[in-house]
């Protein structure tokens, strides 16, 4: 009698295990959703940079506003991240064609390394992602040696 009671037992704890425990994946909003429809409303900042820079000084400018939007982003600053990446977007439009212009051939690999790097940037200010900003800066300075600008 006890032998034909061992499966009838092992099912009802079986059962009894598996409605007690489970796997959950918890959702933590960091943003309410009315908070992150203000800031997607708001226009992006401007930033201004002399026409005439020479590329080593938008290289520079480029290295000093991702390193302040990956410091930004590290202190949860959003405000500051997304003025950075503004300074980031309009420093990266002039410096382009100036790397085409002067590189040539060697320019397609160069701006693509570097597209990759702002990439980086954006999805570290929209995507709230601290180590995306740390990777792009650090990419950054790779980019710029294979550049030849210091």
């Amino acid at each position: 009698m006890p032998l034909q009671r061992l499966p009838r037992i092992f099912g009802i704890c079986l059962c009894a295990i598996m409605f007690t425990t489970g796997c959950a994946t918890e959702v933590i909003e960091l943003d309410s959703p009315t908070a992150s429809t203000t800031v997607q409303s708001q226009d992006e900042p401007t930033y201004e940079v002399p026409a005439n820079a020479t590329l080593g000084e938008l290289a520079k400018l480029l290295r000093d506003e991702m390193g302040a939007l990956s410091e930004a982003t590290f202190n949860a600053d959003r405000n500051a991240a997304r003025t950075h990446l503004a300074a980031v977007n309009t420093v990266w439009s002039l410096m382009e064609p100036l790397i085409v212009t002067e590189y040539g051939e060697l320019a397609d690999q160069l701006t693509y390394d570097l597209r990759r790097v702002v990439e980086l940037a954006r999805s570290a200010v929209d995507r709230n992602r601290p180590a995306d900003a740390d990777k792009a800066k650090l990419f950054l300075r790779l980019a710029l040696d294979s550049l030849g600008v210091k």
